[in-house]
């Protein structure tokens, strides 16, 4: 008898157990779209639509986005100048990867993206070189700009105007020639900058005629020529006066240590740490600042063109650790201090001398303020610019380190909630971010499996393996059996 026959009617079972082993595995795993041209691969479910592989160019996925659409930028460099029309409500803009997802203006375009509808969401990529701004919200409802980087800017780095209801946080500004954040012209603002760094900008923090539940927590502030300055000016869309933010738990360092850029008609109140500038009801507890040139925390009135001084009233600054300020810690201009007071703050010099006896938190105040600190910073504009002396343009500022990208920014949904903590960045550091990625108009390979899938692919190779070595050892047995038969 031919046993031949005999083993080749066992590996028969053996192979169909296998293909079906197989097949359940697979069946098992999440489909997997591979895109063969534009348009095949958009999700509906979930309304994502990916750049350059469904639409060819951010302006397009733009137009064909829907309110809940999330639109995911590929690695690459994008010229910008695009704009979020009013229409565009409640989309989300991500790239895949903050560090190599890049906008470059080449020193010749205005603006990156410009967001002039309700509720959107831009987050995990990086601007730098335009003579404008970075990301830019104006005259919304609703915004949110996370794990952004910009750098080198003729203006603004992340910017609302007129918005209200928005969130700036984990993102990183640096050499902005005005002002590294802003949130302006709003009452109440509804509005929260933390977890940022700003860096070797003219102002870290600006917010003109801006408050009512508006926060700024939780950030570093270093290199600037002034960290974080809330003020007030006429000829604004809101009128003046600027009042009740809430300043806490920042790290401010060595503001106006070396020159920056200055393109803002506030960068001549250089050296300090926080400036009220004709401020009201502001609250500023609870942060570090170490190393200004000229005074760690500062009141003073703002003049306006018609002649009208615009005094800080009614602000509270308690808790607060200064040191090494190069003219006073503290200092409040002389007609400002009557309704602003100082508690529990460690200091080592003040002006007025004393500040907290004589200026308290409860009981009268013995203290109109500081000459010396009027003709520091009372100053008209025009003269405060004329003071400050050449500046560097703000495309000889370094460019920054890459930074962290945006925890699950490929496989996670757009919007709330927000993220709270950063990952390591995925890409390795090599200098300017994006330099050496390819075209956005170069199509990218498929994404890479995720670990599920290589979980699932070995565990059900490893079930072929065993199904076919249990088939094998039961062919050698009745091998030897039919052996020892004869």
């Amino acid at each position: 008898m031919d046993r031949s026959i005999f083993n080749r009617l066992a590996i028969y079972p053996t192979a169909l157990i296998a293909v079906v082993a197989v097949s359940g595995v697979a069946s098992a795993s999440p489909p997997r779209t591979v895109p063969t041209s534009p348009g095949n691969s958009r999700d509906q479910a979930s309304q994502t639509i990916r750049v350059p592989q469904d639409e060819p160019t951010l302006a397009d996925a733009i137009e064909a986005s829907t309110t809940g659409t999330l639109i995911l930028l590929d690695r690459g460099t994008y010229p910008g100048g695009d704009i979020v029309p009013e229409a565009k409500s409640g989309i989300t803009i991500r790239g895949v990867d903050r560090n190599t997802v890049v906008f470059d203006g080449e020193d010749a375009r205005a603006n990156a993206l410009v967001i002039e509808a309700d509720d959107v969401t831009v987050e995990n990529m990086t601007a730098h070189n335009y003579v404008g701004n970075g990301f830019y919200w104006t005259g919304v409802e609703g915004y949110a700009g996370r794990y952004l980087t910009v750098w080198n800017v003729g203006l603004y780095g992340i910017y609302a105007i007129e918005s209200r209801g928005g969130v700036f946080e984990h993102s990183y500004v640096s050499g902005a020639a005005d002002a590294a954040f802003y949130i302006g012209e709003c009452n109440p603002c509804d509005a929260v900058v933390a977890n940022v760094t700003a860096r070797l900008s003219a102002v870290g923090y600006s917010g003109t005629n801006a408050g009512g539940n508006l926060e700024v927590r939780d950030s570093i502030w270093e290199l600037n020529g002034t960290a974080i300055m809330p003020n007030s000016y006429e000829g604004q869309p809101l009128p003046p006066p600027q009042r009740s933010s809430t300043i806490s738990r920042n790290t401010i360092r060595d503001s106006n240590a070396q020159p920056v850029p200055a393109n803002s008609p506030l960068a001549g109140f250089v050296g300090v740490g926080i400036a009220i500038a004709g401020g009201w009801e502001n609250i500023v507890e609870d942060n570090e600042i170490s190393g200004s040139a000229a005074y760690g925390i500062a009141l003073f009135p703002t003049l306006q063109p018609s002649g009208n001084d615009i005094t800080p009233q009614l602000n509270v600054i308690r808790g607060n650790t200064i040191s090494d300020s190069g003219t006073a810690d503290l200092g409040v201009a002389t007609g400002s201090a009557d309704t602003n007071c100082f508690v529990d703050n460690s200091f080592t010099s003040s002006l007025p001398a004393d500040i907290e006896t004589v200026l308290p938190c409860e009981g009268e105040s013995d203290s109109d303020g500081d000459d010396q600190v009027l003709g520091d910073l009372g100053i008209p504009v025009p003269e405060a610019l004329d003071r400050l002396g050449p500046r560097p343009p703000y495309t000889e500022m370094p460019a920054p380190d890459n930074q962290p990208n945006m925890p699950g920014a490929v496989a996670s949904p757009s919007g709330d909630p927000s993220p709270t903590t950063a990952s390591e960045t995925d890409s390795p550091a090599t200098g300017r971010p994006g330099t050496s990625s390819p075209s956005a108009t170069t199509t990218p390979d498929e994404a890479p499996p995720t670990a599920a899938d290589s979980t699932g692919t070995f565990a059900g190779l490893g079930l072929v393996l065993a199904i076919l070595v249990a088939a094998g050892a039961l062919v050698l047995i009745w091998q030897r059996r039919q052996g020892s038969a004869k």
